[in-house]
């Protein structure tokens, strides 16, 4: 979304935000949500339900407050008090509401978990409109289906090139802009490669330490036919270098020393040729849309040999 983070007004009415509340659970706990029940029936304080990427689950319950208004103490008692009794036991009870971060009510839920800790309850958690802001602007999907309006009065609404720059974010990694014998882990290669293959397939870029640093529709969303023909030779080559790699390391051609990988009859196997040509190819087809779309292209060794 840029440098500087947009800030967002919350819908209007409930229904909006229930959904939007959703679409957040499912992509801030990485898991499947859904709303529960319908109006008029009983929930015992939860509108989402659903579990996170630990198989622990989450009830939610969505509070929509005007500007002039905010969420109180007792609202988040009485909507606790409720969630206890849910079945099956929540592991984790959300309140997601539009009223603005708090210290006070903050501090109300630390005390709340503090005195809940060793006693079976599901640990409480109070998401503000701050937070939901942070989500829309790092999660491009957000923003597009919920504030397309903004975002074309910013001039910032082009689909093409949040795909492409998170896409070519994925690239300029080392594993893609240095020559295969510089590296020193191949297991770290492998991991490379395979993140670089979820931002393509899913439009979920992460890093090392598996922390989400941004979120796009998939390369198969892109508007040209052009582009999506050289994003499926990308998946195919990434898939083609993933398999090559960890074949050769199975078979021993790859041997991982301390600080350096040494390649077992590498005149005979072009390991490191191979691995080289595949990457420069990589880099190709992506310069290629990048130009199509009037962004810079990336600048690696492969681009120069």
């Amino acid at each position: 979304m840029g440098n500087l983070p947009l800030s967002f007004l919350p819908p209007k009415n409930w229904q909006d935000f229930e959904q939007l509340t959703t679409d957040m659970a499912r992509l801030r706990l990485h898991g499947d949500f859904e709303k529960y029940g319908r109006q008029g029936q009983s929930q015992h304080g939860v509108d989402i339900y659903g579990c996170d990427n630990n198989y622990k689950n989450a009830g939610l319950q969505c509070k929509l407050k005007s500007n002039s208004k905010t969420i109180t103490h007792k609202i988040i008692d009485d909507a606790i008090e409720l969630a206890d009794y849910f079945t099956p036991k929540l592991d984790r009870f959300i309140i997601a509401t539009t009223s603005l971060r708090d210290v006070k009510l903050q501090e109300h839920i630390n005390l709340i978990n503090y005195k809940r800790k060793n006693k079976s309850l599901p640990k409480i958690e109070l998401w503000t409109w701050e937070l939901f802001e942070e989500e829309i602007n790092k999660h491009s999907e957000l923003s597009y289906f919920y504030y397309e309006n903004i975002l074309k009065q910013f001039d910032q609404y082009n689909k093409d090139k949040h795909i492409l720059s998170l896409l070519k974010n994925s690239l300029t990694r080392p594993a893609f802009s240095t020559p295969f014998t510089s590296e020193n882990s191949c297991d770290d290669f492998i991991n490379a490669v395979t993140d670089t293959q979820r931002a393509f397939n899913t439009g979920k870029l992460y890093d090392r330490d598996r922390n989400l640093l941004a979120s796009a529709y998939a390369g198969k969303n892109l508007s040209g036919q052009e582009d999506r023909d050289e994003i499926k030779k990308i998946e195919t080559i990434l898939q083609k270098i993933r398999d090559f790699t960890t074949d050769n390391l199975k078979n021993g051609n790859i041997e991982q020393k301390a600080n350096f990988l040494h390649f077992k009859n590498n005149w005979e196997q072009k390991i490191s040729e191979t691995l080289n040509s595949d990457r420069k190819q990589i880099i190709e087809a992506m310069n290629n849309i990048l130009t199509r779309n009037n962004i810079e292209e990336i600048n690696s060794y492969f681009t120069k040999h």
